[in-house]
């Protein structure tokens, strides 16, 4: 390499750490730093004292087991909901059909309300007295009474978790339309002309195309889900009985009522190492995936 274009070479790579400085340093401070004062915060459980378990051992605590319980919940079958969703509707507006645009638009629509309107909206639907899933329930005899769905025990976690679904769906459902996007025409005029069936084109090629991508937006939503605190606070407040306290509504009552820092803390690292071991998972299984490849 001559002299000159080593130089250049300096200089591209010296230009690129200095143009993303900023960038690394914003992220820093956003990011890594809080996450590590809230990981020191939560070694210490009271000011000025030394590093200490002591508030890990509040994590085997029946409140802390049931707000997992609740957001593991959460996560898993809200995630669920949108995948039966959402691959049916990519699969159908990938093709050429009237008003594939509006349609598409109005999936993404969830993205596009503020939370508080979406929870304004899901009081509205599951109110007792004139709310729609009454309405529609008792005039077609499916129920013999008003139900509370968000004051129910046992229905308030299920109601959540469709509140959760609607607003999480466009980011299943754009992922897998991307994925169906990039699924080679050549196949699927294979496929038909062996034979197959839609049944068949579906089993045996455009979902072995999309587990990918399945698996990259279940692991992505199942995270946000986990740990969204906004939709549950403004439903249920954690309600009724506790029976929809998450672990980010349980952090938010150890920090802003319970005074205890320490064991907020806990919460918060909790809800990161969850989301880190979900893509961990996802980055082993992607890696298994192309070493059986090759």
């Amino acid at each position: 390499m001559r002299a000159a274009d080593l130089k250049h070479s300096v200089y591209v790579q010296i230009a690129g750490v200095v143009l993303t400085a900023p960038a690394i340093l914003l992220l820093s401070l956003v990011v890594v730093l809080p996450f590590i004062t809230a990981a020191w915060w939560s070694l210490s459980p009271e000011p000025g004292s030394g590093p200490t378990l002591a508030n890990y051992r509040w994590l085997l605590d029946p409140a802390f087991f049931d707000a997992f319980r609740h957001s593991l919940s959460i996560g898993v079958f809200s995630v669920l909901l949108e995948l039966v969703i959402a691959i049916p509707a990519a699969i159908l507006l990938n093709q050429a059909i009237p008003a594939r645009g509006f349609c598409r638009a109005a999936l993404m629509l969830p993205w596009a309300v503020p939370t508080i309107a979406v929870a304004a909206a899901f009081l509205w639907l599951a109110n007792t007295n004139y709310g729609l899933f009454n309405q529609l329930g008792l005039a077609l005899g499916l129920l013999e009474a008003p139900i509370a769905f968000l004051g129910s025990p046992t229905l308030a976690l299920p109601s959540v978790i469709v509140a959760h679904a609607w607003k999480g769906l466009p980011l299943v459902f754009i992922i897998i339309l991307s994925a169906l996007q990039s699924l080679p025409p050549e196949l699927m005029e294979a496929a038909r002309v062996d034979g197959a069936g839609r049944m068949a084109q579906f089993t045996h090629v455009i979902l072995p195309h999309l587990k990918p991508s399945i698996a990259l937006a279940a692991v992505l939503s199942g995270i946000y889900n986990f740990s969204l605190f906004d939709i549950t606070f403004l439903l249920t407040g954690g309600g009724p009985a506790g029976e929809t306290t998450t672990l980010p509504l349980l952090l938010y009552t150890q920090e802003f009522k319970a005074l205890d820092t320490g064991r907020a803390a806990v919460v918060g690292v909790s809800i990161f190492a969850a989301g880190l071991m979900a893509l961990a998972a996802l980055g082993w299984s992607s890696f298994s995936r192309e070493t059986r490849g090759t």
